[in-house]
């Protein structure tokens, strides 16, 4: 090989990894405004659910009851958002609760979770207290 092949392989190299980076910057464009777009439609989503509960006269609610002295039952009605699911499960392990014979619908802009709760450390939840936590979470969410 002389210094020219040399050369010519280089440049044909350097042209064929400037086609690459060109393809790649697109198929990153695409996919930046594809996630624009779906957090536009999330918000409005959020906006519409929480316009549904309104015109459904749904608001939000938490119902806790005592069952056995050990485990409480609760009822939860709140606004449809992206990962309130997620968030009010972290929020309650985080303080020691555990769900079990959980039941969970959408309907009309509303998320209603029923549930058994029960500590998961083995501490007996009261009813009061339980309550007014996730009234709390479910306003911080």
């Amino acid at each position: 090989m002389n210094k020219a092949t040399i050369i010519e392989d280089a440049i044909t190299y350097i042209l064929m990894l400037q086609r690459n980076v060109n393809a790649l910057s697109e198929q990153l464009l695409e996919r930046d405004s594809l996630f624009v777009e779906e957090n536009e439609q999330s918000t409005r989503d959020e906006i519409d659910a929480s316009e549904q509960m309104k015109n459904y006269g749904i608001k939000e609610d938490v119902k806790v009851t005592d069952i056995d002295g050990k485990r409480l039952w609760i009822r939860i009605v709140f606004e449809k958002k992206r990962g309130a699911i997620t968030k009010f499960l972290e929020a309650l392990t985080s303080v020691g609760f555990e769900l079990t014979d959980a039941n969970v619908t959408t309907s009309k802009g509303a998320i209603l979770v029923s549930s058994c709760v029960e500590g998961i450390y083995g501490d007996v939840p009261v009813v009061e207290q339980t309550k007014k936590l996730l009234q709390d979470i479910i306003r911080n969410m």
